[in-house]
């Protein structure tokens, strides 16, 4: 078994443990930049709509103009944001991805491709089962968007004073 085998054959047993143990998989959302806003107690029942999956290098985890059904957090690796096939941004562990669809009342199309850089475990959240989340958990979850929202306005901001350099 080559150093490559060995990493995919770890990475396998850490997401096939956090898609079956809820007190793993609250851990791992614990230790992400996202969830900070949420205390532990409203994470608890925020974690349980939880699907862990894996990405490949390369493979795609949203594709550009598709319905937004999702969102995600990075709990491992990198991603690339690609917007008409030019690399606008990186997501790292932590971060998110989609996070605009908890809040329009219609349909959104994805605005960029996100591509796995290497090996990536996110967890992915439905709207529908989010959506079923009611009383402070459900206003934990909106400000933890509106936090993550900020930061990308924030850093969006900072590209654009840079251009104008």
């Amino acid at each position: 078994m080559d150093d490559l085998d060995a990493i995919q054959a770890s990475l396998a047993s850490f997401t096939q443990r956090l898609d079956e143990a809820s007190s793993d998989r609250f851990n791992e959302l614990r230790k992400c930049s996202f969830f900070d806003p949420i205390p532990s107690e409203w994470l608890t029942p925020i974690s349980e709509h939880a699907e862990i999956r894996t990405f490949a290098q390369g493979q795609a985890m949203t594709t550009e103009g598709e319905d937004m059904t999702s969102f995600f957090v990075i709990l491992f690796g990198t991603a690339t944001a690609y917007y008409r096939g030019k690399a606008v941004g990186v997501i790292h562990s932590g971060e998110c991805i989609g996070e605009g669809v908890f809040f329009a009342n219609e349909t959104l199309e994805r605005s960029a491709t996100v591509t796995a850089d290497n090996h990536l475990v996110v967890a992915e959240f439905k709207k529908a089962g989010l959506d079923s989340i009611k009383g402070d958990a459900k206003n934990y979850i909106d400000k933890a968007l509106l936090t993550a929202l900020f930061k990308k306005l924030h850093g969006a901001n900072r590209k654009i004073e840079e251009l104008l350099r």
